[in-house]
C-alpha cells in the first residue's frame, strides 16, 4: 500500500458524509504538517494552533482522541518503512442538518498522509508576485486555520510561472503568501507582518520568532509592510510547515542577492525541529 491514505475517525480508508458541515460550509479547521522518521514536525505548535481553532469556532473533540488519530498514522507509516510523509489533519462540526444553526452530534476527524519532499532538501529560491486577490479583514477568524479558503483558491489561480503570490488586506498591507508566511530581511533585522486582522500564524513563523532568530541573534520585529518595503529589503523569506524556510530570487521586476539570513535560520530550523519534539 502507498500515499496518498486516509483514515475517518480512526476508520482507514472511510468517507464522509455530505451533511458534514466541513463539506458543506468549510465549519472546520485543519493542520497541514510534515512527519519524518516517525516524529510530527513542530506538532506542539500544530496542536496548539487547532486548540486554538476550537475555541474560536466551538468545534468540541479531546486532544486525546487527535492524538489517538496522529499515532494510528505513525505506526502506520512504520509499517510502510516511510520516512517522510506530509499529514494533513482536518477537524470539522461533523454530520448535520441544514442550515447555519444546525448542530451536530459528533465533529469528524480525518487525517490523510501523501508524499512529500525529503527532509532537509532546500527548496529552489522562488520568484513570487504580488496578487491582486486581497484578504478580507477578519479579526476573529486571524492566525486560525480554518477551512475557508477561498480567498488562498482565487489568488492562486493568478500565478503563473510564479512559484507564490503575497496577498495583501484591503488596506493594501502585506500580509503573507498564499500558503506561506513572509519575512523580510533589512538593517540587521528581519521584519514579518502580523497576523491579527487577517492571515494564518505559522508554525515556522512562529519557531523563528521564538527560537530560532534569538538563538541567531537576529531580531524580530511585527510591523504592517507594504509593497514599496519588499524593494527596499535585502532577503525575502518564505516559511511553511511542509517547505521549511524557503529564499525568494525574486518578487517582481526586484531581484533579492543575499541568503545570509535564510542559510542561517534554516541550518537552526533543522537543528530546532530534530531536537524539540
Amino acid at each position: 500500500m502507498t500515499l496518498p491514505f486516509h483514515w475517518v475517525n480512526g476508520t482507514p480508508g472511510a468517507s464522509i458524509s455530505l451533511s458534514d458541515r466541513g463539506f458543506s460550509y468549510g465549519d472546520s479547521l485543519f493542520e497541514t504538517f510534515r512527519v519524518h522518521r516517525g516524529r510530527p514536525h513542530l506538532w506542539r505548535y500544530h496542536l496548539q494552533r487547532l486548540q486554538a481553532g476550537q475555541r474560536v469556532l466551538g468545534i468540541e473533540c479531546e486532544t486525546r482522541r487527535v492524538e489517538s488519530q496522529l499515532e494510528l498514522a505513525l505506526d502506520w507509516l512504520g509499517t510502510q518503512a516511510l520516512d517522510d510523509a506530509a499529514a494533513r489533519l482536518t477537524l470539522s462540526r461533523g454530520a448535520a442538518g441544514r442550515g447555519y444553526r444546525s448542530a451536530a452530534d459528533m465533529s469528524t476527524l480525518t487525517l490523510s498522509l501523501d508524499t512529500v519532499s525529503p527532509w532537509r532538501s532546500v527548496p529552489s529560491a522562488a520568484r513570487v508576485i504580488l496578487c491582486e486577490t486581497p484578504l478580507a479583514i477578519q479579526p476573529l477568524l486571524a492566525g486560525i486555520k480554518h477551512g475557508n479558503r477561498l480567498e488562498q483558491v482565487l489568488a492562486a489561480r493568478e500565478l503563473q510561472d510564479e512559484d507564490e503570490g503575497l496577498q495583501c488586506n484591503s488596506r493594501g498591507e502585506v500580509v503573507c503568501g498564499v500558503s506561506s508566511n513572509v519575512f523580510i530581511a533589512r538593517d540587521g533585522k528581519l521584519l514579518t507582518p502580523p497576523v491579527v486582522d487577517c492571515g494564518i500564524a505559522g508554525t515556522v513563523r512562529r519557531a523563528i520568532m521564538e527560537a530560532l532568530a534569538p538563538s541567531a541573534g537576529l531580531e524580530v520585529v511585527e510591523t504592517r509592510l507594504h509593497p514599496d518595503d519588499l524593494v527596499t529589503a535585502e532577503e525575502m523569506l518564505l516559511t511553511s510547515s511542509l517547505q521549511g524556510i524557503r529564499q525568494v530570487a525574486r518578487c517582481g521586476e526586484h531581484v533579492f542577492t543575499s541568503s545570509q539570513c535564510g542559510d542561517t535560520l534554516r541550518e537552526h530550523f533543522f537543528h530546532f525541529s530534530e531536537s524539540s519534539e
